[in-house]
């Protein structure tokens, strides 16, 4: 079953990210103008089940020691891997809300340390 087409995420503001790519396991979504994409895709292996989020940006940035400009990107991962049985979906979604929230409680709090490479 596919996520509705097409996927808004909020990057700043709202964007849409109509489907670009889809096969059996994954899908991509992406902005018309290409800076903002969303991948979904899932593996089955072994005894084990593996989804990925990873949503990406580009954007032209310019080097302020020789003015050169240039496409940089950012990706975030989040990585779901369970095995084929044992946990409850509303157990897992208990653990990525968990995580989530503990990112953002704070105005972001844990992110901004984080990204702030403490651990």
């Amino acid at each position: 079953m596919a996520l509705v087409d097409p996927q808004t995420m909020t990057v700043g503001s709202a964007v849409s990210l109509p489907r670009t790519v889809t096969d059996n396991t994954a899908a991509t979504y992406q902005s018309a103008d290409g800076t903002v994409s969303l991948l979904v895709s899932h593996q089955v292996k072994g005894g084990r089940r593996r989804s990925l989020i990873k949503a990406s940006r580009k954007k032209v940035s310019t080097d302020p020691l020789t003015d050169v400009k240039s496409e940089i990107g950012s990706v975030i991962n989040i990585s779901i891997d369970r095995p084929n049985v044992g946990f409850t979906e509303t157990e897992l979604v208990e653990l990525v809300t968990g995580a989530t929230t503990w990112m953002t409680a704070s105005t972001n709090a844990n992110l901004k340390k984080v990204l702030g490479l403490e651990s």
